[in-house]
C-alpha cells in the first residue's frame, strides 16, 4: 500500500553485535514488503566490473521483505542513472516495522550480490563470511544457508526471473517527474 512518505530508520545489525542506523523515507508499506528511499552516505566508493557501484550521494530504493533471506537495493548515481541492484543476504525478518518510524532489526549474513544493469552478477564479501566462520561469529549451518540463498538468487538472475518486475519497474520519487 502506498503511504504518505514519512521518515523511517532502517536498523541494520552486523554480527556479532554492531547495530547501525540509516535514515530513509518510507514510500510503500504492506504486511510483506517495505519500500524505503535513501541517499547513501559512504566513506569509500565501491566498484564492480570496473565501475563505481556505491558512492556517497547515490540514491537507493530498498525493498525489504518479510520472511525472505535477502533485501534488494536499486541504485542510482548522482545524475539519476540506474547502476544496478545490491542484494544483502540477511536473516528473514518476521515483522517489518518495530514501530511506525523504525524497521525491525535486519541482520546481515555477510554475503552480498551485485547485479549490474547488464545482468552480470558478482558475489561480494565472501571473505567476510569466511572470517566470521573462523571467528565463530556465525554458525556453519547459518553460513551454509546464506550461501544457498545467494546461489538461488544467482540462478534466478541467470534465468531472468530476478529481480521481479515490480522492482524493475519501480522508480524513485525524484525520477517519476521525468516519466
Amino acid at each position: 500500500m502506498v503511504v504518505a512518505p514519512r521518515s523511517v530508520t532502517i536498523r541494520y545489525k552486523r554480527l556479532p553485535d554492531n547495530l547501525g542506523h540509516f535514515e530513509g523515507v518510507l514510500l510503500q508499506e504492506s504486511s510483506n514488503r517495505l519500500i524505503v528511499e535513501q541517499y547513501l552516505r559512504v566513506r569509500k566508493p565501491r566498484k564492480a566490473f570496473g565501475n563505481v557501484i556505491v558512492a556517497d550521494g547515490y540514491l537507493t530504493v530498498w525493498f525489504i521483505f518479510r520472511k525472505k533471506w535477502y533485501d534488494v537495493g536499486k541504485f542510482y548515481d548522482q545524475e539519476g542513472t540506474f547502476t544496478g541492484y545490491y542484494c544483502d543476504i540477511i536473516r528473514p525478518v518476521a515483522r517489518l516495522l518495530a514501530s511506525p518510524s523504525k524497521t525491525s532489526i535486519i541482520t546481515d549474513l555477510f554475503l552480498d550480490l551485485w547485479i549490474n544493469r547488464d545482468g552480470r552478477c558478482l558475489t561480494l564479501d565472501e571473505n567476510q563470511l569466511e572470517d566470521a566462520l573462523a571467528d565463530r561469529i556465525i554458525s556453519k549451518s547459518l553460513a551454509n544457508k546464506a550461501r544457498g540463498e545467494l546461489d538461488a538468487l544467482v540462478k534466478s538472475v541467470k534465468a531472468g526471473t530476478f529481480p521481479p518486475r515490480t522492482i524493475k519497474r519501480f522508480l524513485p520519487r525524484r525520477l517519476r517527474a521525468f516519466q
